[in-house]
């Protein structure tokens, strides 16, 4: 190609050496030349900060851990956070490896702006941040400083730049509410939350709305703390069904959802990305469904398959923390 070309006439350029990256990748399938492509453009101009994010983006896409990204980052502190998308994948990185203080901390100490392809990544980690803060107050027997992380949720700072969607779903902040008012035995208060999460239907994810999705499954939680069984197994049940469907489509990409940041620069394989949305569903529907054996080794294959899954992390903290919400809920 002309690029390759290109670096054969001037080594040094580090735009032509971030194109090839591209290309090898996208065209060729390339991972290990799409990889040197990008050290050669990074090693050239590393105060360029675009080439720092894109190559961090292609270390996610080819399944390089959360912390070998992180310390590559911190590396280059003073790029990562003049950038917003920088920023907000550095405290995803907090988050994914144990830091949510660090994460909340950097969220909130600047003001983000709007940025197409990145819409609601700085409100999602800001929920992230404190519902992993929550959980981590509750293993410590302190309800009162968790439920302090999980109501700051309701009211996002207005530095980060966007709000809730309407249509989104928040079943998991109103079910952890919940679960700190019962670990401070007040019962009522406990039951309002969980009616709240009961109420949420539907969602809105990836710029498109879905009957369901991974929150729905903290509607089941909230069923079953409510002492509702049936209607807790009848949603678990319907999250089962609706990931063997998924699992049996014919994954494309949604025309509204083509400034996604998965859509903007590397391909996504597919097939591959319908597998583990459908394998994490599946072990959220086998944990509610009393199948933990069975959940965790699907969590186990969501996190070979992709190392940076959120959920799947998250999901797995909390079962090895033991905490209330899965032990005591029945």
């Amino acid at each position: 190609m002309q690029w390759e070309a290109s670096v054969e006439r001037n080594k040094d350029f580090a735009t032509v050496w971030r194109n090839l990256g591209i290309a090898y990748f996208n065209v060729r399938a390339d991972e290990a030349k799409a990889l040197h492509a990008f050290d050669q453009a990074h090693a050239i101009d590393p105060n360029d900060g675009r080439i720092l994010y894109e190559r961090d983006q292609l270390w996610k896409r080819v399944g390089k851990s959360p912390e070998e990204r992180l310390a590559e980052l911190q590396r280059s502190s003073n790029l990562a956070f003049l950038r917003h998308d920088l920023t907000v994948e550095v405290a995803t990185l907090f988050n994914q490896t144990g830091n949510p203080e660090k994460a909340l901390h950097l969220l909130t100490s600047r003001t983000f702006q709007p940025w197409e392809g990145g819409e609601g990544l700085v409100l999602a980690q800001f929920v992230r941040s404190n519902l992993l803060l929550g959980q981590k107050a509750l293993f410590q027997k302190d309800p009162t400083r968790a439920r302090h992380f999980f109501e700051a949720v309701l009211s996002p700072p207005q530095n980060l730049g966007e709000a809730k969607h309407l249509l989104a779903n928040w079943s998991d902040v109103h079910y952890w509410i919940g679960v700190s008012y019962m670990e401070e035995g007040r019962s009522e208060e406990a039951m309002r939350a969980w009616q709240l999460a009961t109420r949420q239907r539907g969602d809105f994810q990836q710029m498109s709305v879905r009957s369901i999705s991974d929150m729905t499954f903290w509607t089941g939680m909230a069923y079953v703390r409510l002492g509702r069984e049936s209607h807790a197994k009848e949603i678990f049940r319907q999250i089962y069904n609706y990931s063997v469907e998924l699992q049996q489509q014919v994954p494309k990409i949604d025309y509204f959802a083509t400034s996604l940041p998965a859509m903007l620069l590397f391909e996504n394989n597919l097939a591959r990305q319908n597998q583990i949305d459908a394998d994490f569903l599946r072990a959220q529907a086998l944990l509610g469904l009393d199948r933990e054996q069975e959940a965790k080794a699907l969590l186990s294959e969501v996190l070979h398959l992709d190392r940076n899954h959120t959920g799947a992390a998250d999901l797995k903290e909390q079962l090895q923390q033991g905490l209330s919400s899965f032990s005591g809920a029945r």
